[in-house]
């Protein structure tokens, strides 16, 4: 069987570009990021890798722009232009373990995972199950983040991705960002229309229903300083055998800074994961961002607004 860099390296990308790469940190936790130039926009791609990291990383985009508007988002107050293409999504891989290969990193030695959390969200994009297929051939593992939207569109799509999963040879998860555990807030923190608790408790259901020996739904927390966070409020509807929980602390933005978001206290962080451990749930630091992206504030798609105010001339 050929290596990945020899598969990777003879590929033509044609649907996506870059003119700029950025690269942060060092071999024990680096990260690379681009820009990537598409009809109609600007998405962000990256690769995060490293000694504490069981695999290399890569976090693609769904789309151009997003309808979603999330507070803590760098993309909170931009306009959605349209969904990427099949190609254009398999193409940000190709293009990245290229691009992470000529930087002297070795993609043959670890295994990659990917994970549709940058641009867009993910539930919205018809084509990105037809992505997804495109890369069985290369057996990534994959993640898949939502904030689950409400609507028809996005139920289909995720039983869609069920259906995969159950025939897909490397494990395929769902991350749902439900941030915050008080249901009113979060529909305030996001703008569209949004699954209730209820809706995502029947999605779980039908996820082990049709993938009896699938991994457990993540949601995932995203913990700023005033986030209304009580175990209590549903650790009925979302069981701790059903459900990881996930918790993030805020990395800051530059949307977020401009509506008031802050970072959350060390205490205050542990305290939160300390109450949903008594409840049961499996508690760990694998989603607290790492002293690297602390460092350089490497949230989803912090690199494209940097790019945007150095062509602007405003960086």
């Amino acid at each position: 069987m050929k290596k990945l860099s020899e598969l990777i390296n003879k590929y033509s990308v044609t649907s996506i570009k870059n003119d700029l790469v950025m690269q942060f940190g060092d071999r024990h936790d680096g990260a690379i990021e681009f820009p990537g130039l598409v009809d109609n926009g600007v998405i962000e791609v990256g690769y995060f890798y490293g000694d504490v990291k069981k695999k290399n990383i890569i976090v693609i985009s769904s789309q151009v722009g997003c309808p979603a508007h999330c507070q803590f988002c760098e993309l909170g107050n931009e306009r959605f232009a349209r969904n990427l293409s099949a190609l254009e999504i398999y193409d940000q891989i190709m293009l990245m373990l290229q691009i992470a290969s000529r930087s002297g990193i070795d993609i043959d030695e670890i295994k990659h995972k990917i994970n549709v959390a940058k641009c867009g969200e993910s539930l919205l994009n018809d084509r990105l199950i037809e992505a997804l297929e495109m890369i069985i051939p290369f057996s990534f593992s994959i993640k898949v983040s939502t904030i689950f939207p409400g609507g028809t569109k996005a139920w289909r799509n995720f039983h869609r991705l069920a259906m995969l999963t159950a025939i897909y040879p490397e494990p395929i998860q769902i991350q749902l960002s439900l941030v915050s555990t008080d249901e009113k807030y979060r529909r305030k923190a996001i703008g569209l229309s949004l699954a209730s608790f209820k809706e995502i408790r029947q999605a779980s259901e039908d996820w082990f229903e049709l993938n009896p020996k699938g991994r457990k739904i993540n949601l995932s927390l995203i913990l700023t300083d005033k986030v209304p966070v009580d175990v209590n409020q549903i650790c009925d509807i979302f069981p701790s055998n059903l459900f990881h929980f996930r918790f993030r602390n805020y990395v800051p933005t530059f949307h977020g800074q401009d509506i008031g978001l802050k970072t959350i206290s060390i205490n205050r962080f542990e305290a939160i994961k300390k109450s949903f451990a008594d409840k049961g749930y499996e508690v760990g630091d694998w989603a607290t961002p790492s002293p690297m992206e602390q460092k350089f504030h490497l949230a989803s798609n912090v690199t494209r607004r940097r790019y945007l105010q150095i062509i602007d001339g405003k960086f």
